[in-house]
């Protein structure tokens, strides 16, 4: 019985142990996949600023602020 008992033992810490091993590997892949992904967006970014393409848009913080289509909430 207690062989039995320690055989369990060891096949549960080996499921676990090759548990850990197979998520860590997933995570870096993942990890990795996202950091490429990203540094790829930034870079297309970028280089759509440097190219002009988005030269004929007017940022917001330089647009005039209109307030003429919301309606008058002063309390007298």
């Amino acid at each position: 019985m207690n062989r039995q008992l320690q055989q369990l033992e060891n096949a549960m810490a080996q499921a676990v142990l090759f548990e850990i091993v197979i998520s860590s590997i997933v995570i870096t892949l993942l990890f990795f996949a996202l950091y490429y992904a990203i540094r790829t967006g930034i870079r297309d970014g970028i280089r759509d600023a440097q190219q002009g393409q988005r030269a004929g848009r007017e940022p917001a913080r330089e647009r005039a602020a209109t307030t003429a289509h919301l309606p008058d909430i002063r309390a007298d």
